[in-house]
């Protein structure tokens, strides 16, 4: 037993903590630029959001995929059926998704069909966009 309160106390005096270590949360300023890109340049929310009867946006289902609400105006060109859910980016890394909206692709994954455009944002752009999404 005085062995381990040794080790809690060597640990302690060399500032190592047994959580992991977390990013810093984004600033509210950043959340809030992205969720202006996402709503109202970059326009995430119109195909990643469900519509009802009137062709609105469901406002409580926000960001939570949807099926694409247009048809492809190209002749023989198929677009993805569906947009996927983002709201809190499951499944996805913030470096994915950065690469995604920075580069057009994640780099381990195939890139998203049309009509997701193969965005070239600046990378401070993609990452609010990213903090905003995780807070949804």
């Amino acid at each position: 037993m005085a062995s381990g309160v040794g080790i809690v106390l060597l640990v302690t005096a060399l500032g190592v903590s047994a959580q992991t270590p977390q990013s810093p949360a984004p600033s509210s300023d950043s959340v809030a630029r992205g969720a202006y890109l996402a709503t109202h340049v970059a326009m995430c929310v119109q195909c990643h959001s469900p519509r009802n009867e009137k062709n609105d946006i469901i406002e409580s289902l926000r960001f939570t995929g949807a099926a694409i609400p247009f048809r492809s105006p190209y002749r023989n060109t198929e677009w993805a059926p569906l947009a996927p859910n983002i709201r809190g980016l499951p499944g996805f890394t913030d470096e994915q998704i950065v690469a995604l909206l920075t580069e057009g692709h994640t780099g381990d994954r195939p890139a998203p069909r049309r009509p997701m455009p193969p965005f070239r944002m600046a990378p401070d752009d993609a990452r609010a966009i990213v903090a905003f999404l995780r807070t949804q």
